[in-house]
């Protein structure tokens, strides 16, 4: 999740390019942002 959202100082301009691309994929997906959430916050407990 950090690597998502803050970007590595001197970062390169593909690894940008390819960090937005997952950020966007989650935002258009709602399988993946459900993953993410449940990976997130950890599966309920049964």
């Amino acid at each position: 999740m950090t690597t998502l959202l803050h970007p590595a100082p001197g970062e390169a301009a593909f690894g940008r390019r390819l960090r937005l691309s997952h950020l966007r994929y989650l935002v258009a997906s709602r399988a993946a942002a459900a993953s993410l959430a449940e990976n997130y916050v950890g599966l309920p407990v049964v």
